[in-house]
């Protein structure tokens, strides 16, 4: 079995929370039971919001070109277990679409979750950096050409 990409992002749908670097599903702020390949299958979905998803890309995509499994049994036993824990019906879907005789599109709405990156949310223009760099290096920012300032001495 091969990982797909995995984004840091969480994903809502409804009151649904695809969370990708916990690799997890919950609903409703309890986590739910989905094993890893069909997890993995909707996350492959998700991304591809919207598009028609093959039955050969999800085979590439979760097994790769050389594997010999019954690749046809673990896609309908994935889709099956995604629709039971999603409690979507396949005669009228509201997250996985079936193009018969092609693949499946994941149909519902989304919305990306992004957290912030503290790298980001921490920044300071660059004036404040250029003071803090002169004031550790003992120079006053209020007056750059002035002598630096000599480090306290050390009285033992």
């Amino acid at each position: 079995m091969r990982l797909l990409s995995v984004p840091e992002n969480k994903i809502h749908f409804d009151d649904f929370l695809l969370d990708f670097g916990r690799f997890q599903l919950s609903r409703g702020g309890e986590p739910l039971k989905l094993e890893g390949l069909p997890l993995q299958l909707l996350m492959f979905l998700v991304e591809k919001q919207g598009q028609l998803v093959t039955r050969e890309q999800i085979a590439d995509a979760l097994w790769g070109k050389d594997v010999f499994v019954d690749v046809e049994q673990g896609i309908n036993t994935a889709i099956r277990k995604i629709r039971m824990v999603l409690d979507d019906n396949s005669g009228q879907p509201q997250y996985l679409q079936t193009v018969v005789g092609r693949g499946y599109r994941f149909i519902a709405r989304t919305h990306v979750e992004v957290e912030e990156d503290p790298v980001i949310a921490g920044t300071v223009s660059a004036e404040e950096l250029g003071r803090a760099i002169m004031t550790a290096a003992g120079l006053d920012p209020a007056n750059p050409l002035s002598t630096p300032k000599a480090p306290p001495k050390n009285e033992s």
